[in-house]
C-alpha cells in the first residue's frame, strides 16, 4: 500500500511539471540598447545581456558586476 502511494504522488507531481512546462507563457524578447563604448573602460569588455528567466545566471551576472565595480573603484582611489 506504501509503495502504491508513493507512486501515485510521484506520478502526480511528474504530471504537474510535465503540465507547467508545456504550457508556460512564450517568453518575450527583451530588446538591448546599446551603450556608448566611451562609458565603459577599454580594459573590460562591453557587459553581457542579463538572463531574464534564469534567476541562478542573474544572480552570478550581478556579483560579477558588483565584484567588476569594487576593483574599478579600488584602483581608481589608488591612482594618485
Amino acid at each position: 500500500m506504501r509503495t502504491f502511494l508513493a507512486l501515485l504522488i510521484a506520478g502526480g507531481l511528474g504530471a504537474l511539471f510535465y503540465y507547467q512546462k508545456h504550457h508556460e507563457a512564450v517568453p518575450v524578447a527583451v530588446e538591448t540598447t546599446a551603450t556608448p563604448a566611451a562609458s565603459h573602460p577599454s580594459s573590460e569588455p562591453p557587459p553581457r545581456p542579463v538572463s531574464e528567466h534564469n534567476w541562478m545566471k542573474r544572480s552570478l551576472d550581478r556579483a560579477t558586476d558588483v565584484r567588476n565595480q569594487a576593483r574599478t573603484q579600488t584602483q581608481q582611489s589608488q591612482n594618485p
